[in-house]
């Protein structure tokens, strides 16, 4: 499980709430809150949804807690300026989707875990960083996540991922996507992200 959740952040049923925003201090730890609060209940149901039914629940859950268009462009980095309004919201598209697909894929069971939430501290530039652990049912190590957050236009969404408190999944991926980019273009770009979450798809 250690090993599954540092890859990935190297990323429910009835009706959701309403989307997590607010002023209030306490409206970033919320949302992390209800993010896990729906990720484990699609790890209690994983056998019997399947990929595509745990795909489907968590869908909208990413929707409502990742700011997923920051997340695309912080991954570019400067690469992100070469690009089109149109061509950027195409490359959010395939990274919406290979996200969702790899909570989808790596979070396939349940076998006691938790997730612990704590007070946000202060971040760059107005963002807020929430930290987290999950804690293994076997009673392994801790693994701790914490999450860049910034607060738009009353709306608070998770811009980045901190792997063990500091491995950065944007700055992993700004590596990957730039290299891709400039090797093989931007249909490139797209076809790439698109082909993993394909994959995890494929080995659920």
């Amino acid at each position: 499980m250690r090993k599954m959740i540092v890859v990935f952040a190297v990323l429910l049923f009835g009706a959701l709430p309403a989307r997590a925003g607010g002023t209030a201090p306490d409206a970033p730890r919320q949302a992390i809150t209800r993010f896990y609060d729906g990720l484990l209940a699609t790890m209690k149901a994983a056998k019997q949804l399947g990929f595509q039914g745990r795909y489907n629940a968590l869908a909208p859950l990413v929707d409502q807690t990742f700011d997923m268009p920051a997340m695309t462009r912080r991954s570019l980095g400067y690469a992100a300026k070469s690009l089109s309004p149109a061509q950027l919201a195409e490359l959010t598209k395939a990274f919406r989707r290979y996200t969702i697909a790899s909570y989808a894929a790596n979070f396939d069971g349940y076998n006691g875990e938790r997730f612990e939430v704590g007070q946000p501290r202060s971040g760059e530039s107005g963002e807020v960083v929430v930290p987290s652990v999950l804690v293994p049912g076997d009673n392994s190590d801790p693994v701790q996540l914490d999450y860049v957050m910034r607060d738009d236009a009353g709306h608070w969404g998770i811009t980045d991922v901190l792997a063990e408190g500091s491995v950065s999944e944007v700055a992993r991926r700004r590596s990957e996507f730039v290299s891709v980019l400039r090797r093989e273009g931007f249909d490139g770009l797209v076809k790439a992200i698109d082909k993993k979450a394909d994959a995890l798809a494929s080995k659920s």
